[in-house]
């Protein structure tokens, strides 16, 4: 008998220690829990919960606004930067970490945990640096009635005073957040003012993890597009069906002894319709068997850009709906931008504007044979 209890009792201990000893591996879940505070207006609204890392469809969860409040509550497997919106209403960004974030829709702050801290922190001074710069705009225009006068002062201030600043609270910012999603979150928005060659420095000092985000995949596309496409490279080619049923390509244009300037551009884009007079100006005095623009249609409604050729007369060949297709190919990350291609194909300049785009199209045009 003893021995038979004896025996059970070891049975039973050793049992025991497998499950303590289970217990012990089995990973924590972290759980995060946002708290919102929100103005009564937005009351029974519903409001989303989102994840700027996810491609295509980013919303995570969607609650209803009830008595100025509203919660999130579920797993963080993942540290991810994120953010909380109403359509057509309050945004604020956030990562979504492990624990209690209190985020105030008023006030545009989400709080409570050292990262969201440190996001709110570093959105502030970017925000009162873009405040700065509207206040230079502002004191300018009132100040300088001569247009051109005033674009060289804003200009001038713009170069060497307000970008410096900014990129110094970038490079700052991102190089004390290479090992988190800060980190991640810096680089994106930096690498709209980088060259290749930093982009890719900077990346390289990115932790393994957070290299891995969608966000960063993203830059380092684009990066690479920018490489494959840069100054010195042959156009790469594309073709896009039109709304008639025909299919037009790039290289119907360009590499057939002519200068291209190809112009990416949408109806809605302020900018983009701005240049329209100094590419008409240009292409009044160039137009020819050497010369020729190509408009191209990205993110637009191509009934938007029908309409925006006929009522700003524009008198150039377009490649309508081209949606992402060529941006994504070029690494275009904001239009207009205009790259003026040579006669054998090959990218001369990107990112022309203005005075800029018509000096240098002079510049080729103009040349003596």
């Amino acid at each position: 008998m003893k021995i038979r209890t004896i025996h059970a009792l070891l049975i039973m201990v050793t049992s025991m220690a497998i499950i303590v000893s289970c217990e012990k591996k089995q990973p924590v879940i972290p759980g995060y829990m946002v708290e919102g505070i929100a103005d009564s207006t937005y009351n029974g609204q519903k409001i989303y919960l989102v994840d700027h890392n996810r491609l295509g469809n980013n919303k995570i969860d969607s609650v209803l606004i009830d008595s100025n409040k509203f919660v999130f509550k579920g797993i963080a497997d993942t540290i991810r930067y994120a953010g909380v919106f109403i359509e057509d209403g309050a945004y604020v960004p956030l990562i979504l970490d492990t624990g209690r974030i209190i985020v105030n829709l008023k006030d545009g702050i989400a709080s409570n945990t050292p990262l969201n801290d440190a996001l709110t922190d570093y959105n502030k001074k970017t925000g009162e640096l873009y405040k700065e710069r509207e206040n230079i705009y502002t004191e300018l225009k009132n100040k300088i009635k001569d247009k051109d006068k005033f674009k060289a002062e804003f200009d001038s201030i713009f170069i060497k005073v307000w970008t410096p600043k900014y990129m110094d609270l970038m490079e700052n910012t991102f190089d004390a957040n290479t090992n988190n999603v800060i980190g991640s979150v810096v680089l994106y928005e930096m690498s709209m003012w980088m060259r290749t060659g930093q982009i890719d420095t900077a990346v390289a000092k990115l932790s393994k993890d957070i290299a891995s985000l969608e966000m960063v995949k993203k830059v380092v596309e684009t990066n690479d597009a920018l490489k494959k496409t840069a100054e010195g490279q042959l156009f790469s080619d594309f073709t896009i069906e039109q709304p008639d049923g025909t299919k037009v390509s790039l290289s119907d244009y360009a590499g057939k002894g002519k200068y291209i300037l190809v112009d990416f551009w949408a109806s809605w884009c302020g900018p983009c319709r701005g240049e329209t007079p100094n590419m008409k100006e240009i292409y009044k005095k160039y137009k020819g068997n050497k010369f020729e623009i190509v408009g191209v249609a990205v993110w637009d409604k191509p009934e938007d850009t029908e309409r925006a050729i006929a009522e700003d007369k524009v008198e150039w060949p377009q490649i309508i709906n081209a949606q992402e297709i060529p941006t994504k190919m070029y690494g275009v990350r904001g239009i207009p931008h205009i790259i003026l291609i040579g006669p054998d194909g090959t990218i001369l300049a990107r990112d022309l504007r203005g005075d800029n785009m018509k000096s240098r199209v002079a510049r080729e045009l103009d040349k003596k044979n």
